[in-house]
This record gives structure tokens, C-alpha cells and sequence, in this order.
């Protein structure tokens, strides 16, 4: 079979060439064409339900519209989880799906499901619905603000002038505008006008939206022609609404302007927005699912820059978030790294082979073979994003191990005087079956990741998928590339020198010996020396050495426990979250205090170029009450403290001076990735008990408890208490016989407070609403509502308090539930301290040191619960990925020995990774627990290449202790080479320089550390354990 390969490589070397360059030219235009993004797109298996239902109270809420709907959802398939948060007026219900489920059909399903009960919830509630993906967070956003302009004004500039202007750019999918206020008219009415001309307020509102108004008639048949007929009656200016006839009293009309005035106004809004402390207007871009984030936030850049020119000079535009930073940035750093890497490999060859015409004809398979997977990472609609770019720059070190061994062969027969195709041809012949074997073994090693589930499989599915790609890519070109270019580029060397004769070798081996030592310099020559010296010793003492390894694996069980752990690496994103929370009940102004001194920390933080807060609204998709909100803080690209040492000091000063407020610093994509997940803290202590008061006490004593942890910090009690209530308690009976409803109390009191929006008048191409209202004394002051004179539609006048008595309710607690159970939460967040740790001691003390009530369940979650789910993933396919090598080892070398003995020797090279992971202060995360599956499918690799040549010699009658020791000093070099290539190739990655790096580094510091070690346990514990193995007759 090798031998048809090789004739088939040497009768078509021409159009071999031509394909291969085919390919590298449509890399190479591909590569600035794939979209460009922080990670690859995927579409989170959870659906987000937002319910808006006015300002129900939240036992009315839950009643009629969150269970309702929790009930109805369940019934569709594929659904793991509902949890819901009810609060005044507000349901937020998240349906987590599996990983396997057909999130578009589930989307459906649940749209229908809440279509059939829509008739059975009140009319006024609301409905949002969206499934999850990156896509559906900001990509970039920007502030307007002006020293003179009123939000009004803003908000129609950015509604009407800057938004559609975006919306025309390619990839862009949505501008999300948060703040402002749009214009409206305010009709404030005097009540002791309308209560003299014994009107209702209604008839106020009645006649606006009577006499604004455009109506069909029905259709007019004339001349056999059919014409519509439309009735218009349309407000176009504040006089025609004061002109406005609200009712006839005496013969006389009764005008808007006889009882009211009309003002410009603007729609009410309960919350504030603001960027680096002045009163603004957010606009946030959301990009399409497939966009590219560096072109379309370079179109928005563009487009801003564009605008400015016509903007007057007091308003001003400033970027306060630009994810495209980050990811250019990242692929910058991540993409350096690969081509310093490249170097670095290639500086190792051109040590080793000592040519630069031998280094060359090896090290094109790195550029070839990466262009060829990106000609499949467009097939397959992937993007360049950390993962992809992670998976092309670990291949570097094994795309060239393949290419290093074949070349380093290559050379052995040209110095045994082949001519260089006779050469190349031996050099197929022989190394085929072992380059096929160690090359399929790695890609088994990432076959399991297409069953894992959950958000490890969408960071790292996309990585294996670049590499396994690379990695196919690279065995065409060595077996079909390499070999044609070595019989272009090399030349025979001729037979070596004399040298003196080893004992015990035949002619053949003989000859294989010196054409070795031709290639060698001194220092490998005398590494080799000392090589042969050492095996010879281990091969002797197999005992000891096997003891060793017992040693090696006892001493990485030990690092294993004192190993941190996580669940992301820490990544410096050049920005931050700071979400707060006040104390309930707290009034907005009261609120807007507290973060005016809070801004000032930030103004007077030099590492902070700008920011923008939202009080009453925050950036996730989250209910949010007017004590809640956060900021969006950039950082200067030039500051001298890292990102974490800025959030300590602010953290610092905060809960010093403003003890009241309760504040969280989460890293923009870990809170990102926990919004995906609704799991946004690493520590969620979450509380299950039937009664409501129990499982606040509960949630009240952990959060008491839970700052004695070392380590933890911006510890929130997430049993939310909704301020206080007025209520105004309808007599049925009283209210009845004055001619009253308790809807037209309802009414009438909507239309006090925040008015009632009576119609709206069209102007250009804006709708301005028209508002009826009564003046804002009667909006500050429960005793004026209580004497407020009220006209029925009957006619009879008398004060609110004689048909209502007024009530003031305490707070009501939101109410979150997991699968249909009451429960609450205790979050936190950690500085200075690993995961792992610190939740081995909160799971530890929480029992012995908190009396719990009977009944009462605790669960921990957050990225916690994410991290030990993929923990358990990523060690399944780490066992599926050894299961699946040892099977093909057995095929390939039809023996049992030989796939023990690599294996074995493979597994022991994890103490490399998580010794080189505790010197170098890094955890053992998913990035990290990635980098040891990535060992296991690097490294075994070497003990293919020294059992397979055991096995080459073995076939020439060579004892079993001298074919081992031959095959040893045989693959020592290439051994050396291309675990050194490995190393340099990705030492750049673990030196971590860039936010791309970072979240790469820990694999990065796993392979290497696995790889260092792999060259001492493949040149020695893999041929003593192969030969111990024998000895026992396996």
C-alpha cells in the first residue's frame, strides 16, 4: 500500500503541486473574508421571556401571569429548566433547553404556547421573547449629551437622525436607545376648573382622541370608478388642542384652554441615564449574528466621525464601549503569538538540520496547512475569533512534528546515498502507517467534543475543529508535499565517513548510524552519547524506573489537590461592569445621590478614559427597579495598574464611604457568559423552602456569613424587597352609588400620576404624544390625592377619600422560582482567590456554622455549578478520548504492549502540565483542562514514532532489548525536535501578552509543561515500560 502512495506522489508531483497551491491561494483569500468576533457564534439553548403588565402588584402577578405561563412552557419538549423572577408588574422567565434541541423550533413552540393562553392573561401585559446569542448584547455604544439641550431633544436626535443612519450600515441588527425622553404635549388641568364644570377627567381625554383621529368611511362607487372615503380630523399644532371642545355646559362650548393648559412636555420616565456624570442619551449597536464586530464598529466609527461634522459644537458623541477593541486586540495578540511561534519552530529546525534549504522545505507545511483549514473554516461558516485562532496557533507544534519527521528521514537516506527521489520514496514507504497512526490518534483525542454539551463544547468545539482541520491538512502535505519539494530542493550527501564500528550492529544498522551522525552537530552528538548510555541503565533497572513512574503519578495526584481552580481565565478587557443596588424603597433622586458621589471615585480614577450609568435600567435582559442599575466603565489603553487592582481600589473606597449601597465588579464577558447562562456570579448559594419568611432568614444569615470567606467579596442578597405602595382601597358599595367603578378610579388615578397618553399628533415624520395630566403637586403628596375633588360619569362630585380609604403597604420581596419552586439566592464574587477553594470552604463551614430550618435544601450554582459541569464534560472526553487511542493503537500495531506502554507513558505527562500549571500560579480551568486533553493527543505521538521504529528493527530479527535500544537512539532527534518545536511554538501564547493570550495561556502552559516532560517520558518510560511489558509475555 505504501509503495502505490509513493508512486502515485512521484508520477504526479506536478499536479500535487497545483492543488496545493490552489488551496493556499484560496486560504489566503479567504482570510479577509471570514467575519471577525471574540467567539464563535452559537445559539445558548435558553429563550427569555419579558413581561411588562403595568404596575401589578407581585402576588397579582404571579398569579395571573407567571405561573400561567410557567405551566404552559414546561409542556414543551426538550426543556430542562424554567426559572422565573416576578416582581411589580414585571415577569422575566428563562427556559433552558438542551444543548441538542433546535433552538429556532423551541423558539416556536413557546411562542405558540403562550399565543394559546394570551386570552386567559390580562390585557395589558406585554410580551418580549428572545432566544440568546452573543448577538444579543451590545457591540459598541455611545453617549450624546449637551450642556444646553433638554433629553427631549436628544432623544429625538438619536430616534430620528442616528439611528436610521446606522441601521443602513451592513451587519448592523439593532440600535437600542436608553435614556431621554421623548417630546410629548402635557395637558395639566386645573381640577377646580374641571370640577366646576362638573366634567370628569375622562371627557378631557375623550375629546383629544375623538377629534385627532383618521377613519375609514367605507368605499363611494361614482362613475364606474370605486373610491375609499376617509374621515380626518388631525391636531397639528398646541392651539388646536386648547381649541378643542371638550363638552357643551349651558349652551356654551367648553374648551381644553378653559380648564387646562397646554405645555410641551416630555413621556415620564422612572429612571437616569448618564455618561462621565452628565444627564445623556445611550445608543447601543447589536451587530447580526454572522457580522464581522471589527467592520461594523469601524462602519459605526466611521459613520460617527461623519456625523460630528454636522452636529452643533455643545452636543457631544462619545464611545463609552467598543467590543471591537477587545477583538482586535485579542486576534492581534493571539495572532502574533501564532507567527512568533512559527519562528520560533523554525529557528528549532534550522538548530536541528542545520540547513535552510531543509528548514524551509519543513516549515512550509505550517503556512500551507493553515491556510488550507481556514479554505474549511469558511466551508463550515466559522469566524476568526480567540478559539479559532487558539486552535491554528497550538497546531503550530503539531502540524510540524509530522513534516520534521518525514524531512529528518528524508535526509538519513540521502546520506545513505539515495538520490533524493529514491529517497523520498523510502522515506513514504516507511513512515506512512506510523505518520497516519500518530496523526488520526490526536483527532480521536477531539471526536468526543461533538457529544459535550454546555458552554465548554462552544468555546472549545470551534478550537478542535481549527486544529483537527489543521492537522488533516497536515498530513496531506507531508505525505503528498513534503516529499515532492525535498526531491526539488535536496541533494544527495553521499555515503559518510569511516567511524568506528559499534558493536553488535549489523551493515544496515551500521549505515543508518553514520548517515545519522552526519547531520549531527557536536552537542546533539554527545546528547546522544549520553543517551545511549542512559538506556542502557533504565533498560537494565526497569524496576527502578517503573518505580519512578509511580513516583511521577503519586507527586501529580499531590499537585492536583493543591491546584487552584476556575472556570475562565482572568482576562484585563480594558473595561468593566459595576452593577449597584440600593436599599428598597429607595426614591430615585435619593439613588441619584449616592452614584453622583460614586462618579466622582470614578473621575478621579486616572486609569478611566469614560463611563455611562443607567439608574432604573440595566444593560443585561433583567428586570430592573429604580434602586438598581450599573455602569459601563472603559479604561485608558495606556494606564499603568492592570483592571484588577483599578476595581479593588474602587470597591475599597465605595464601601467605605457609601455603606448603604451594595456594589458587584464583574468582568464584562463573565458577566456576558453568565447573562447567556443565568449564572452571572462565580458563588450563587441558592435557597429552597417552602415559606417565604424562612428562606429570607436563611438568605439573610448567609449573607451575614458569607464575608468571612477569604476572598469573597460583593456578596448580594438577591431576596429583592420592592419599595413601599400606596393603596387606595375601593368601598364598592360608596363608590357605586356615586356612579363609580373601580376601573374609573383606576383611571382617573393613572391619569393623575403619570397621566393618561390621550392620542398622538403627527408631525412630520414624528408622533408626539399627547398627555393629560393633572399638575405635579397632586403627583408629590398623598394628602393632596386624598382630598382631590372627583367627577363620575354620572356627575356627582366628592373627594377621593370619602370612596377610597388609603393604605401604605411595605415592600413586597420579588419572587424567583426554579422549576416551579419558591427560591432564593446569596451571590458573591471573589478577589485574590481561586474557585475551587474558596467553594470547598464555603461547602465545608456553610453546614457546621448556619443552623438551617427543617426542610430547608441548599444548592450551590453560578459559574460554580457551570465550572463543575464542565469539569465532569471535559474528564469524559478526556476517558473517551484514551478509550478511542488505545483502540486504534491496537489495529495499528496489532499488539497490546505497545498501546499500554504509550499510553501509560502519555498519561504520566500530565504531571507536566500541572506542575509547569502550579509553578506558574495559573488554575486548572476549562481553558487549562483543554491544554491536558491536548497533551494526551500531542505527546503520544513521540511513542508512536519510538514503537514503531522498535517494530521496523524488531522485523529484522534484531533481540527485543537491542531493536528497543536501536529505536531510541534512532528517534531521538526527531523526538527532540518536535517536542522543542511544540514548546516554541506555543511559548508565546503562555507568556500571555494581549487579553487574547490570556484567555489561551493556561493551555498554552498545560501542552508545554506536558510536552517537557513527554521528552524524558517518551525517550526512557515508554521503551522501559514497552520492554517490561514483553518481559511478561504481553
Amino acid at each position: 500500500m505504501t509503495a502505490h502512495v509513493a508512486d502515485f506522489v512521484a508520477a504526479h508531483s506536478r499536479a500535487l503541486l497545483l492543488i496545493v497551491l490552489s488551496f493556499a491561494l484560496a486560504g489566503g483569500f479567504f482570510i479577509f473574508r471570514l467575519p471577525i468576533a471574540i467567539f464563535p457564534e452559537t445559539n445558548f439553548p435558553r429563550i427569555v421571556i419579558l413581561v411588562d403588565n403595568g404596575i401589578a402588584p407581585v402576588d397579582v402577578q404571579m398569579l395571573t401571569v407567571t405561573r400561567p405561563l410557567e405551566e404552559a412552557i414546561r409542556l414543551v419538549p426538550g426543556i430542562t429548566n424554567v426559572r422565573s423572577v416576578t416582581s411589580r408588574g414585571s415577569t422575566e422567565i428563562s427556559v433552558f433547553l438542551r444543548w441538542d434541541v433546535d433552538i429556532l423550533n423551541a423558539l416556536h413552540l413557546v411562542q405558540g404556547r403562550i399565543s394559546q393562553i394570551t386570552p386567559s392573561l390580562p390585557p395589558s401585559a406585554r410580551f418580549y421573547i428572545n432566544r440568546l446569542t452573543f448577538s444579543v448584547f451590545p457591540m459598541i455604544g455611545f453617549s450624546i449629551t449637551s450642556p444646553t439641550r433638554t433629553m427631549a431633544e436628544l432623544w429625538d436626535l438619536a430616534y430620528y437622525n442616528l439611528a436610521p443612519r446606522l441601521y443602513r450600515l451592513p451587519g448592523v441588527a439593532e440600535t437600542r436607545i436608553v435614556g431621554g425622553r421623548p417630546q410629548e404635549y402635557h395637558v395639566i388641568v386645573n381640577p377646580e376648573k374641571l370640577t366646576s364644570y362638573g366634567l370628569p377627567l375622562t371627557k378631557v381625554v375623550d375629546a383629544i382622541r375623538n377629534n385627532n383621529m383618521i377613519a375609514a368611511a367605507g368605499m363611494v362607487q361614482e362613475n364606474y370608478r370605486l373610491y375609499l372615503t376617509t374621515v380626518t380630523g388631525l391636531l397639528r399644532q398646541r392651539e388646536q388642542i386648547e381649541d378643542t371642545v371638550v363638552s357643551v355646559v349651558k349652551g356654551t362650548p367648553v374648551l381644553i384652554k378653559n380648564m387646562a393648559q397646554v405645555i410641551p412636555g416630555e413621556r415620564p420616565v422612572y429612571n437616569i441615564v448618564t455618561a462621565n456624570s452628565r444627564p445623556a442619551v445611550l445608543v447601543n449597536v447589536l451587530q447580526q449574528p454572522d457580522g464581522n464586530a471589527v467592520e461594523i464598529a469601524g462602519a459605526v466609527n466611521q459613520e460617527l466621525r461623519e456625523i460630528r461634522r454636522t452636529l452643533p459644537p455643545d452636543i457631544e458623541l462619545a464611545i463609552f464601549y467598543d467590543q471591537s477593541i477587545l477583538v482586535r486586540d485579542s486576534i492581534s495578540s493571539v495572532t502574533e503569538s501564532l507567527l512568533i511561534g512559527l519562528l520560533l519552530s523554525v529557528a528549532v529546525l534550522v538548530g536541528f538540520l542545520k540547513s535552510w534549504r531543509t528548514t524551509v522545505v519543513a516549515a512550509l507545511v505550517i503556512p500551507i496547512a493553515t491556510l488550507i483549514a481556514i479554505v474549511f473554516m469558511k466551508l463550515f461558516h466559522m469566524s476568526f475569533n480567540l478559539m479559532t485562532l487558539g486552535g491554528l496557533a497550538a497546531s503550530i507544534g503539531v502540524v510540524i512534528d509530522d513534516a520534521i519527521v518525514m524531512v529528518e528521514n528524508i535526509i538519513v537516506q540521502l546520506s545513505l546515498g539515495q538520490s533524493p527521489p529514491d529517497a523520498a520514496k523510502s522515506a513514504i514507504q516507511e513512515l506512512t502507517p506510523a505518520l497516519i497512526g500518530s496523526t488520526l490518534t490526536p483527532i480521536v483525542v477531539f471526536v468526543p467534543l461533538v457529544f459535550l454539551g454546555g458552554i465548554t463544547a462552544v468555546f472549545f468545539r470551534a478550537l478542535a475543529l481549527a486544529l483537527v482541520t489543521a492537522l488533516l491538512a497536515s498530513l496531506f502535505l507531508v505525505i503528498f508535499f513534503t516529499p515532492v519539494l525535498a526531491r526539488l530542493f535536496l541533494k544527495q550527501t553521499g555515503r559518510v565517513g569511516d567511524r568506528p564500528l559499534l558493536d553488535g550492529l549489523d551493515t544496515e544498522a551500521l549505515d543508518l548510524r553514520k548517515a545519522e551522525q552526519a547531520g549531527e552537530g557536536w552537542i546533539l552528538r554527545n546528547l546522544t552519547e549520553r543517551y545511549e548510555a542512559v538506556l542502557h541503565w533504565a533498560l537494565s533497572h526497569a524496576r527502578l524506573v517503573l518505580a519512578a513512574a509511580l513516583l511521577i503519578l503519586g507527586s501529580s495526584i499531590l499537585i492536583y489537590w493543591r491546584l487552584g481552580s476556575g472556570f475562565l481565565p482572568e482576562l484585563d478587557e480594558g473595561a468593566f461592569v459595576l452593577d449597584y443596588i440600593m436599599p428598597s424603597g429607595t426614591s430615585l433622586q435619593e439613588t441619584d445621590r449616592v452614584l453622583r458621589h460614586i462618579e466622582q471615585y470614578l473621575r478621579e480614577t486616572p486609569e478611566i478614559e469614560n463611563y455611562s450609568r443607567r439608574t432604573g435600567a440595566r444593560l443585561a435582559l433583567a428586570i430592573a427597579e429604580p434602586n438598581t442599575g450599573d455602569f459601563l466603565v472603559k479604561l485608558k489603553r495606556d494606564r499603568k495598574r492592570p483592571l484588577a487592582e483599578v476595581t479593588d481600589e474602587l470597591r475599597r473606597k465605595i464601601v467605605q464611604s457609601e455603606p448603604a449601597i451594595e456594589v458587584e465588579f464583574p468582568h464584562i464577558l463573565e458577566d456576558l457568559i453568565g447573562d447567556l447562562a443565568w449564572s452571572p456570579q462565580p458563588i450563587e448559594i441558592k435557597i429552597y423552602h417552602e415559606d417565604e419568611a424562612t428562606f429570607k432568614n436563611v438568605a439573610r444569615a448567609i449573607e451575614n456569613w458569607l464575608p468571612k470567606i477569604k476572598g469573597v467579596v460583593d456578596v448580594v442578597n438577591q431576596t429583592i424587597v420592592i419599595g413601599p405602595a400606596v393603596n387606595f382601597r375601593v368601598d364598592l358599595q360608596k363608590a357605586e352609588r356615586a356612579g363609580f367603578a373601580v376601573r374609573d378610579v383606576a383611571e382617573l388615578q393613572t391619569a393623575i400620576l403619570d397621566g393618561e397618553l390621550a392620542s398622538q399628533m403627527i408631525r412630520g415624520d414624528r408622533l408626539i404624544g399627547i398627555r393629560v395630566r393633572y399638575p405635579a403637586e397632586y403627583r408629590s403628596s398623598i394628602e393632596k390625592l386624598k382630598s382631590l375633588q372627583l367627577t363620575s360619569p354620572t356627575g356627582v362630585t366628592l373627594p377621593l377619600s370619602s370612596i377610597a380609604a388609603v393604605e401604605v403597604e411595605e415592600g413586597q420581596t420579588e419572587i424567583h422560582r426554579d422549576n416551579l419552586r419558591n427560591m432564593s439566592a446569596v451571590t458573591a464574587h471573589l478577589s485574590g482567590r481561586d474557585l475551587g477553594s474558596a467553594m470547598n470552604e464555603i461547602r465545608n463551614r456553610l453546614f457546621k456554622e448556619i443552623s438551617l430550618p427543617a426542610q430547608t435544601e441548599i444548592e450551590f450554582g453560578g459559574l460554580y455549578q457551570i465550572q463543575r459541569e464542565s469539569f465532569l464534560g471535559l474528564t469524559q472526553v478526556l476517558l473517551m478520548s484514551i478509550l478511542l487511542i488505545f483502540v486504534i493503537l491496537v489495529f495499528e500495531f496489532r499488539s497490546f504492549s505497545h498501546p499500554i506502554a504509550i499510553l501509560l507513558a502519555t498519561l504520566l505527562c500530565g504531571f507536566g502540565a500541572l506542575l509547569a500549571l502550579y509553578l506558574t500560579g495559573s488554575t486548572l480551568n476549562i481553558s487549562s483542562f483543554m491544554g491536558a486533553i491536548m497533551v494526551v493527543g500531542i505527546v503520544h505521538k513521540n511513542g508512536i514514532l519510538m514503537l514503531d521504529a522498535e517494530k521496523y528493527f524488531s522485523a529484522r530479527h534484531y533481540a527485543l532489548r537491542e531493536a528497543i535500544f536501536q529505536a531510541g537512539r534512532r528517534r531521538l532527534r526527531p523526538i527532540l525536535m518536535t517536542a522543542l518545536a511544540t514548546i516554541f511554538g506555543m511559548l508565546p501564547l503562555a507568556l500571555g501578552v494581549g487579553s487574547g493570550a490570556q484567555m489561551l495561556q493556561p493551555l498554552a502552559i498545560a501542552v508545554i509543561g506536558g510536552v517537557s516532560i513527554s521528552m524524558i517520558l517518551s525517550l526512557l518510560i515508554t521503551p522501559v515500560l514497552f520492554y517490561w511489558l514483553r518481559q511478561w509475555g504481553l
